[in-house]
C-alpha cells in the first residue's frame, strides 16, 4: 500500500498554501497527495505549471477531491473539467462526496445520485480516472443503509468507494466489518482517527452548530480507531492501493500533526 496525505488542511487561498504543503511533504518524506477540487479550479488551463511545481517538490498527485451540492443540475457535465484536469495532471482517483444530509434520504434521491454517479463514473473511466464515493458524516451517503443502497445502484465498473476509518465509526458501523464486506470494490481509503465509543448525536449537534470550533478529528494514534486492524483487513480482501492520512482538524499545527501522523504510520503500522 502506498501512503499518502490530504493537504487541504495547508488552505486553498492561494498559490502559496500549496506550496507550502509540498514543502512540508517535502520535508517529511511523503510521495503522495490528494487535494481539493479548489486547487484545480486555481490552476485551470495552467496544468504544465502545475505539473512543473508538483516535480520541484519530488511529489506525486494522486487524488482530487469532488462534491456533489445539488442533484436537480447536471452533475455529469460539472464534474467533466475535474476528469480533464487529473488526466492532465497525472491524477487517477477522483474522490467525490454526496449532498448534504437533511434527515434519512429517500430512496429516490439514492437512486438519482446513483444514476449521476455512475454517468459521471463512465466519464472517468474512459479518461484513466477511477471514480470513488466517500461516505461522509451529515452527508447524503453516511450510515450503512445508504451504502448497502448505492452498492447495489451503482456500477462497479464506474465507481468505486473511498472509505474512511473516522466517518465509518461516526456512521455507527465497524471497520473491519465495511471493508470485508466491500472490499473488492474500495478504490481508496482515508486514515483518520476518532474516538470509537463517541455520543454521534452530541457529535451532529457540534458539527452543525459549531463546525469551526467544533474538534472534529484526531492524530493517528491517540483515539481508539484500531489502525493495526484496519491495515490487515485490507490486506485480507486484496486492496494494495492508497492509504492517505486526512487531518481535518490537527491539535497542534499543519506540519507537527503530519509529523506525528507520518511517523505513526511508519513506526507502528509499518507502511
Amino acid at each position: 500500500m502506498k501512503l499518502g496525505y490530504t493537504i487541504w488542511e495547508w488552505g486553498l487561498d492561494n498559490e502559496e498554501d500549496l506550496k507550502n504543503a509540498l514543502r512540508d511533504m517535502q520535508n517529511l518524506g511523503c510521495c503522495y497527495f490528494e487535494n481539493f477540487i479548489g486547487m484545480a479550479d486555481m490552476y485551470m488551463g495552467r496544468e504544465e505549471e502545475f505539473n512543473e511545481l508538483v516535480k520541484q517538490y519530488d511529489i506525486e498527485f494522486v487524488a482530487l477531491y469532488h462534491y456533489i451540492n445539488d442533484l436537480t443540475i447536471d452533475n455529469v457535465a460539472a464534474a467533466e473539467k475535474y476528469i480533464e484536469f487529473c488526466k492532465k495532471t497525472g491524477a487517477n482517483i477522483m474522490n467525490i462526496q454526496a449532498p448534504d444530509r437533511h434527515g434519512d434520504p429517500t430512496d429516490a434521491e439514492l437512486e438519482e445520485l446513483a444514476k449521476q454517479l455512475n454517468g459521471i463514473g463512465k466519464l472517468a473511466y474512459e479518461n484513466g480516472v477511477t471514480l470513488c464515493l466517500h461516505p461522509h458524516f451529515q452527508m447524503m451517503v453516511e450510515k450503512q443503509r445508504e451504502i448497502d443502497y448505492m452498492a447495489e445502484h451503482m456500477d462497479e465498473k464506474y465507481v468505486k468507494f473511498c472509505f474512511d476509518t473516522a466517518h465509518t465509526v461516526l456512521g455507527q458501523m465497524k471497520n473491519r466489518d465495511l471493508f470485508t464486506k466491500y472490499g473488492s470494490r474500495i478504490g481508496y481509503i482515508h486514515l483518520k482517527d476518532q474516538d470509537i465509543n463517541v455520543d454521534v448525536d452530541e457529535y451532529r449537534r457540534l458539527w452543525i452548530e459549531e463546525w469551526d470550533q467544533h474538534q472534529r478529528f484526531y492524530e493517528l494514534g491517540s483515539k481508539s480507531v484500531d489502525f493495526k486492524d484496519v491495515l490487515q483487513v485490507l490486506k485480507e480482501v486484496g486492496y494494495d492501493g492508497y492509504v492517505v492520512i486526512e487531518n481535518d482538524t490537527p491539535t497542534v499545527s499543519n506540519f507537527d500533526g503530519a509529523k506525528q501522523n507520518i511517523e505513526y504510520c511508519r513506526n507502528v503500522l509499518k507502511l
